[in-house]
């Protein structure tokens, strides 16, 4: 398949009816829907807060309600409706972290439109090449957004983009050419002329209704196809609360995008199985965010480890009180145990560790009963549905992480590539492979140690992840990770990236010297330094960009003045 995909290319894509059937009698998948769910609380507890959401160029705090939340996914839906879009047809959206971003997106399942949401940091060009490869018939973006015109973004790339029929702005600064969201889906009463779709039940759940981006941190971005059973398993909603992690009315909140992998599951979808409440934070302010946990009453919160820090920063600067609070969870990253004493000592909660991916929603995650300090030493155990497949890596103690289940896309499009359409279940038995490379962590469960593509070396392949822990032990930095560059013989070498912790950097030659007193093997020493101010580039999901990383390594004309000491 070498043309962008149709609606009904991807209609016909599922899983094997027998394996379908043995994850709906495992309860991994079911047979009613999100909305039924939604439906259910508004009728059952309309005054329950489904999102609280702090917008910060307004420094105010929104409560929408479950019944609200009911009406406006169903004006929304209709609203889809009346501008022509039909099951299959592609509705992107860029929005930041609102409770209109979270009512689209359920919309669009009322309606039978596949969900394109769109994280807010994107720019002009990757926001067309991905509106392009999705083949989006209607997408809504914000005014303005941290400073950037996404109107005069989504003006430029539009002609460019034949099937794009709407495009759809929220804001005060509505062009004449676009439709007005506040207008359009917020204040016109389209359910009142336009009879609702029926809910979807059966295998309308096993259809693709979303398509996911992944992060690109360490390459070209793909699209992933998911469908609504897919997403229900990867928030681990078919198992106990012990194993999923969360129970009834629980309150989860992020400062990550809801219109990323991990904010739809845990923020958007989560808290409507649960009958709980969503708590949004739309610009990442640590400090407003610790108050919004205490106001709110959460009892659990998602934080990357870059964002977790400078809540614990935030927190010795100014306690708060977080009685609510349960636990944090942290993935994206290896959780240091610095980090896991750092959050109990502020915070007063433990740590729970996960690993997860685009692909395979929330696949793995430490537990209540697994031992305190686990989250320093695993990412956890699968989620029920889920499984693993641990293969060895010749010439190293790690394997590389293939995992098949009940939460796995049904299939990737990544235009430009050797193969641009892949169905999961047509290959390897529908065994997928991660990319990822683990360790066994004696529990049953997995430690992350790095990436396939990011292995270092040549004949002789170097520990990234045990190198890295060997230099953040240095107390002059406070980042580090190992990159490999190609030297001028055409071997693969690896660079130290550091971002120093006080007023000076260490040296090439003093942090080689460390390695070696510490016993390490001569090919793990790298061999070159890269000292970055402030902070390592991180996408919103506070992932490290390594694609940028290896671009900075490779326009450093000369070596540095560090490089050359430490030869």
């Amino acid at each position: 398949m070498t043309e962008p995909f149709t609606g009904l290319d991807v209609a016909g894509l599922r899983v094997p009816g027998d394996v379908a059937r043995r994850f709906r009698e495992r309860g991994w998948w079911r047979d009613t829907s999100v909305l039924h769910d939604l439906l259910r609380v508004a009728a059952e507890r309309p005054d329950h807060p489904a999102i609280v959401g702090y917008r910060a160029q307004e420094g105010r705090t929104t409560t929408v309600r479950y019944a609200e939340l009911a009406a406006h996914v169903r004006r929304f839906s209709a609203a889809l409706t009346s501008l022509g879009v039909r099951r299959g047809d592609r509705v992107a959206f860029q929005m930041p972290n609102r409770w209109e971003a979270a009512a689209l997106l359920l919309a669009c399942r009322w309606t039978g439109a596949i969900a394109v949401p769109l994280v807010p940091t994107l720019r002009a060009l990757e926001l067309e090449r991905m509106l392009a490869a999705a083949r989006a018939q209607v997408c809504v973006v914000l005014d303005t957004w941290d400073g950037y015109d996404c109107v005069a973004a989504l003006e430029e790339i539009a002609p460019r983009l034949p099937w794009l029929r709407h495009s759809v702005v929220l804001g005060d600064r509505v062009p004449p050419w676009a439709v007005d969201f506040g207008a359009y889906f917020v204040r016109t009463p389209h359910e009142q002329r336009v009879a609702p779709p029926r809910l979807p039940r059966g295998e309308a759940l096993d259809q693709v209704c979303m398509m996911l981006f992944t992060s690109g941190t360490t390459g070209r971005r793909k699209a992933v196809l998911h469908t609504e059973n897919t997403l229900y398993a990867g928030t681990g909603a078919g198992g106990s609360p012990l194993e999923r992690g969360w129970a009834e009315r629980e309150v989860f909140s992020t400062p990550h995008p809801i219109t990323g992998p991990a904010g739809t599951l845990y923020c958007v979808l989560g808290p409507i199985l649960a009958g709980g409440t969503g708590v949004y934070q739309d610009v990442w302010i640590p400090e407003r965010y610790l108050e919004l946990l205490s106001e709110a009453s959460v009892t659990q919160t998602f934080v990357a480890p870059a964002f977790a820090q400078q809540l614990v920063a935030e927190q010795a600067r100014r306690p708060r009180s977080l009685p609510s609070l349960r636990f944090v969870m942290s993935g994206a990253a290896p959780v240091r145990a610095e980090l896991v004493r750092a959050l109990y000592d502020g915070l007063g909660v433990p740590v729970r560790s996960c690993w997860g991916m685009t692909e395979a929603g929330m696949g793995f995650r430490t537990r209540e009963d697994d031992p305190c300090d686990w989250a320093a030493k695993s990412d956890g155990s699968p989620l029920p549905g889920l499984e693993a497949d641990l293969r060895p890596v010749p010439g190293d103690d790690v394997f590389r992480l293939w995992v098949r289940g009940a939460s796995v896309a049904v299939g990737f499009w990544q235009p430009g590539s050797d193969e641009p359409f892949r169905e999961t279940w047509r290959h390897d038995d529908g065994w997928l492979d991660t990319g990822d490379l683990v360790r066994a962590d004696g529990r049953g469960g997995i430690r992350f140690s790095g990436r396939v593509s990011r292995r270092v070396g040549s004949t002789l392949m170097v520990p990234v992840a045990e190198v890295e822990q060997e230099i953040l032990r240095h107390p002059g930095v406070r980042e580090a990770v190992l990159v490999g560059y190609e030297d001028e013989d055409g071997n693969e070498r690896q660079c130290v990236v550091v971002v120093g912790d006080g007023d000076r950097c260490p040296t090439l030659a003093e942090l080689v010297g460390i390695l070696v007193e510490r016993g390490m093997t001569q090919w793990y020493l790298p061999s070159r330094l890269l000292e970055i101010e402030k902070e390592l580039p991180r996408n919103e999901n506070g992932k490290i960009r390594y694609e940028r990383l290896k671009a900075m390594i490779v326009d450093s004309q000369e070596p540095s003045a560090a490089d050359r000491e430490g030869r």
